[in-house]
């Protein structure tokens, strides 16, 4: 009966937060279903056309088995590069080009297949979690920006920084390079692996969407905590990619926006998170990668803008400072840069982790 009452202590804080999110839903229906409408409206408009055919693609890719035929032209560069096997090379194209959650669904369906070692799986979940041109060139430069060319550089940043990171992980102690060598699996006849794509696509289509929904309807709420603006938008940034850089256009530089698009935001992290349980990647290494990406891509954007200048209009927040705030500094990206990389080095795959 005691270690029950001890479990149940442990417990009341989720308790205390799931009924007080009841609460708000029940005293101010009118604020979630607008959180709802713009989370469906994201979806509709710009979500599911962009995303839907590429998880669908990448489902195939796997299924068919066009990924081993792929890794045999990408066997070299992506062993010398990462240290991975050649199929492993498809996951990471498709994450450049396809978005977010692409290139880390692919990662968990070739270790479910066992074409990749978990330990390359867990490695891959690192680094093959980037946005894709289509929202950074289009979207975010020049619909949030108002510039192709300051989308183009944060896109070409964000390229740069995940590379990076991946070459980073090739260091990251694994097994011997005969384990990275995929087995022999002949994909599926062409009608089912079609089939079994189009079903995979769509279930990864609706997760990603209900998670977009949930964090639009929990964002219209930000406003009530009456926070600061500064904060507000912080909080924005780190939960939400999408209304963040929307938010922070015209408030943060460019770098501090490429730095955003690194990190993802938790609602992209969450839409991600089965495939990341799938891998077995430790979640404090996902989140320091996470930030580690951001750092890069702040740098890589730093330097990118020496040799191209781009300059972006900007509006004053409405409180004093907070532009300087959240301007790109060398030295903390640096610092973070630092701290996240020594962490990541230090990982154990010997224990299965990454």
């Amino acid at each position: 009966m005691r270690e029950y009452f001890k479990k149940a202590l442990r417990r009341l804080p989720l308790l205390a937060v799931t009924l007080s999110a009841a609460a708000l839903i029940v005293a101010m229906p009118s604020v979630s279903a607008a959180g709802v409408k713009k989370g469906l409206l994201i979806c509709a408009s710009s979500t599911v056309p962009s995303l839907y055919p590429f998880c669908v693609l990448s489902a195939f890719f796997v299924r068919s088995g066009l990924c081993g035929y792929l890794g045999k032209f990408l066997e070299k560069p992506v062993r010398v590069l990462f240290a991975l096997p050649g199929s492993a090379g498809a996951a990471a194209c498709m994450s450049f080009v396809a978005g977010y959650p692409v290139g880390a669904g692919m990662t968990a369906a070739l270790f479910s297949d066992g074409r990749i070692s978990q330990s390359d799986a867990q490695r891959m979940t690192l680094f093959c979690v980037n946005a894709g041109p289509a929202f950074v060139i289009g979207g975010v430069g020049a619909g949030m920006l108002g510039s192709v060319r300051a989308g183009v550089i944060i896109f070409v940043s964000l390229t740069l920084a995940s590379l990076t990171l991946g070459v980073l992980t090739r260091f990251i102690p694994h097994g011997e390079t005969d384990a990275h060598a995929a087995p022999a699996i002949s994909g599926l006849p062409l009608s089912r692996a079609l089939t079994e794509a189009v079903a995979e696509g769509t279930k990864n289509m609706i997760s990603i969407c209900a998670w977009i929904v949930m964090f639009a309807c929990a964002a219209q709420y930000i406003p009530l905590l009456r926070l600061p603006d500064w904060a507000n938008l912080l909080l924005s940034c780190t939960l939400e990619v999408t209304g963040g850089c929307a938010s922070a256009a015209g408030v943060f530089n460019i770098p501090a926006i490429a730095a955003v698009l690194g990190w993802g935001g938790v609602s992209v992290h969450c839409q991600i998170m089965r495939h990341i349980k799938t891998c077995g990647t430790p979640l404090p290494y996902f989140f320091c990668a996470r930030l580690v990406c951001a750092a890069l891509a702040a740098l890589f954007c730093e330097g990118l803008l020496r040799l191209f200048p781009c300059p972006v209009n900007t509006v004053s927040l409405g409180s004093v400072g907070a532009p300087q705030m959240f301007s790109f500094s060398a030295p903390a990206a640096f610092a973070m840069l630092l701290s996240g990389a020594m962490l990541i080095l230090e990982l154990d795959t010997s224990e299965k982790k990454c």
